[in-house]
């Protein structure tokens, strides 16, 4: 189950945290695109929601909140 940071997680939230967010890393899997800039989706909503990188929330509890949010997802760069 997500951590309840995540679960109150709203698209501004996810918008300003991706404005400084930077990733010096190959990307992961799951990713998503927020301004038309292709982010990790895991790392980016534990950074919104402003909680711990060992935090439990998995990818595809990450997934799943960014889609409900209404941002476009991506595993492997195949858009789902």
């Amino acid at each position: 189950m997500p951590s309840t940071a995540v679960l109150r997680l709203t698209k501004e939230d996810v918008l300003g945290a991706a404005r400084v967010f930077r990733w010096e890393r190959q990307l992961p899997k799951w990713t998503v695109i927020v301004e038309n800039r292709e982010l990790p989706a895991r790392p980016l909503v534990l950074r919104a929601a402003g909680v711990a990188p060992n935090d439990t929330t998995n990818s595809h509890q990450a997934v799943a909140k960014l889609k409900a949010l209404g941002f476009d997802t991506r595993y492997e760069g195949t858009s789902v």
